[in-house]
């Protein structure tokens, strides 16, 4: 991102991801044959906000690129606002995501006004984190509850995390180079692992029973989508390139959308 960015240009590069994120996730949700009120992509957002709690905490940053990501972390509270009042606003709403919601919102608020006393602002980062987790665990909780956990993929809702936080740190001009770097390697490996995971889930629910794949075109693509992003992880890796705001845009839309091609292909 340039560094004389016009602040309307930061605040829709801010608002885009979080705007396509909502927009695949009420997708999938509308796609859902029984009515179930729980984020395809929760578990990402929260994955996301901890990432950006150890940059907070961990990273040396000065006071105007903390400011900066402390800005860009606020977009993402709009993903918690909206699930949160849309839960809220029908009648089989679920408790136990409006808590996960409440955790979102309570991190967001905490990094978005940081204190300029390091002990205070690293105890209140450190509160943060705490309620981070307790909603990663309330998702947890949510997720043994359910059937397919291909559509809620948690190891492919981390990836999205890991990008979904790659871009608040491009957006916000952020100097880690070496954490950003650590975070694209962290991707491929999640990739890699959420082909795994999927073809693990693939192969016990064939043994459970018969497995009807609706749309064979949707399964190739779900598979394909795993090649082009690992394609283009690994030539940034391997030529030492920077992960543009574009590059990985691309990234999440691509990584997002996984859980629509799995509700399309598979049917337990």
């Amino acid at each position: 991102m340039s560094e004389e960015q016009p602040k309307f240009l930061t605040a829709l590069s801010s608002f885009f991801p979080i705007f396509l994120l909502l927009v695949i996730d009420f997708f999938a949700f509308w796609l859902q044959p029984q009515p179930n009120v729980m984020s395809h992509l929760a578990l990402g957002v929260l994955t996301a906000q901890l990432i950006c709690l150890i940059a907070f905490i961990k990273g040396e940053i000065c006071n105007g690129q903390r400011s900066r990501l402390g800005r860009a972390n606020l977009y993402l509270g709009l993903f918690w606002m909206v699930w949160l009042l849309f839960s809220l606003g029908i009648s089989y709403h679920n408790v136990s995501m409006d808590l996960v919601c409440l955790c979102g919102l309570a991190m967001t608020i905490t990094t978005w006004k940081q204190p300029f006393e390091v002990k205070l602002r690293h105890l209140l980062l450190k509160i943060a984190g705490f309620i981070g987790m307790l909603g990663v665990i309330g998702y947890g909780l949510m997720l043994i509850a359910e059937e397919n956990f291909i559509q809620f993929n948690p190891v492919a809702q981390i990836l999205v995390g890991i990008i979904l936080a790659n871009l608040a740190l491009v957006i916000s001009r952020n100097r880690l180079k070496g954490f950003i770097a650590l975070l694209m390697l962290a991707a491929i490996a999640f990739l890699a692992l959420n082909a795994l995971f999927v073809l693990a889930n693939l192969f016990i629910h064939s043994q459970q029973s018969a497995v009807v794949f609706t749309n064979e075109f949707a399964l190739l693509l779900y598979l394909l989508l795993h090649f082009v992003t690992a394609a283009m992880l690994a030539i940034h890796v391997f030529k030492k390139w920077a992960l543009s705001y574009n590059s990985l845009l691309i990234l999440l839309l691509m990584t997002a959308s996984l859980p629509l091609w799995a509700t399309f292909a598979y049917l337990p």
